[in-house]
């Protein structure tokens, strides 16, 4: 499984067993340190958003004009 945060398919209920997250990392408060993404992560990660903005405009935009249609 992967864990990239950014997969929205890492964690769905269809590739998850019982166990998948016992073998998750922990992090506590005390020792998390603020770590600044880099420029590449953070093109990285806004881009993979607006693609997903874009799919569910698609899709909204496909089922309103298939609704017209009817």
């Amino acid at each position: 499984m992967s864990r990239d945060p950014l997969n929205r398919d890492a964690f769905s209920a269809s590739n998850l067993e019982g166990d998948d997250f016992d073998n998750l990392d922990a992090v506590n408060d005390e020792q998390y340190s603020k770590h600044k993404p880099s420029k590449a992560d953070t093109l990285r990660a806004r881009r993979q958003v607006e693609a997903w903005l874009e799919e569910r405009r698609l899709k909204r935009a496909i089922e309103d004009d298939w609704d017209e249609e009817e």
